[in-house]
């Protein structure tokens, strides 16, 4: 049996990828495995990705170990889940709803179908879901998801032409202070900061830490400082060189190395 209050975090295999924690049923597997989960009497596959885990209040369950017809059920319902996609698009906007349904989801035992959409507001879908409902013979949930939720749904490719962070690794999607720009030099490229979700790109996260601790000592940018009996402004930092550009009050600028000492005036030098 399970010990008791031992869980996993896993993330469900399809286009929305939700993380979450489980429970175990009868058995505890490993990190790296494909379980079958069961959520509100339906079955879908997940993959686990960290465990033992404390799973305070779990959101489904693992049922048991995938077998090979489970992972062939799976594909056959993303296959059909598309197929509905395509059809509830067509009833959607022949009822001149202003929705984007962006991604399906189809339970293992086909009871239950998932669909996410984007849209500008809020949408009144209750007829579209009877309709529905009605054509697929299908319990039918439609949910609103945002730019970011929608890239991740969509799979698309980042400006670094590679898949997108939210789709192939990242657990969890974080707010992105612009704060974070302002500190690695960025915002003055707009272009590098926005992602195709068009919020700021996850990836400044990445080396924030490290640009924290190469900016600490220098000056900031707009700060006064005075080197040599003259007294200018910082206008630019290079983290790469450790250098920051001064301009004097003729108009002229100089690159300087160094630190600021606890009085905010550089060495000379």
């Amino acid at each position: 049996m399970a010990a008791e209050g031992v869980g996993a975090l896993v993330r469900r295999l399809g286009p929305a990828g939700d993380l979450h924690p489980a429970a175990w049923g009868t058995a505890v597997g490993n990190p790296g495995e494909t379980w079958v989960e069961e959520e509100a009497r339906t079955l879908w596959l997940a993959k686990v990705l960290r465990s033992p885990l404390q799973p305070g209040s779990p959101r489904t369950h693992l049922v048991r170990l995938a077998t090979e017809e489970d992972l062939k059920a799976h594909q056959a319902r993303q296959a059909e889940a598309e197929e509905l996609r395509r059809a509830a698009q067509a009833r959607a906007s022949a009822q001149g709803l202003p929705m984007r349904l962006v991604g399906a989801e189809l339970d293992l035992e086909r009871t239950f179908l998932r669909l996410s959409f984007t849209a500008p507001s809020r949408v009144d879908f209750r007829e579209l879901l009877r309709e529905l409902g009605g054509a697929f013979r299908l319990r039918i949930e439609l949910h609103q998801v945002g730019r970011r939720d929608a890239a991740r749904i969509l799979g698309e490719v980042g400006p670094c032409g590679r898949a997108l962070c939210c789709r192939t690794f990242l657990h969890r999607l974080r707010p992105v202070p612009l704060e974070l720009a302002f500190e690695q030099g960025l915002f003055l490229s707009p272009e590098r900061l926005t992602g195709v979700c068009g919020r700021l790109t996850c990836c400044l996260t990445y080396e924030h830490e490290q640009y924290r601790e190469a900016l600490e000592g220098m000056p900031k940018v707009g700060a006064k400082v005075e080197l040599g009996g003259r007294t200018g402004k910082v206008i630019s930092l290079n983290v790469f060189q450790g250098t920051f550009t001064v301009q004097w009050p003729d108009g002229t600028r100089s690159e300087h190395r160094g630190s600021v000492p606890e009085d905010g005036v550089p060495p000379s030098g």
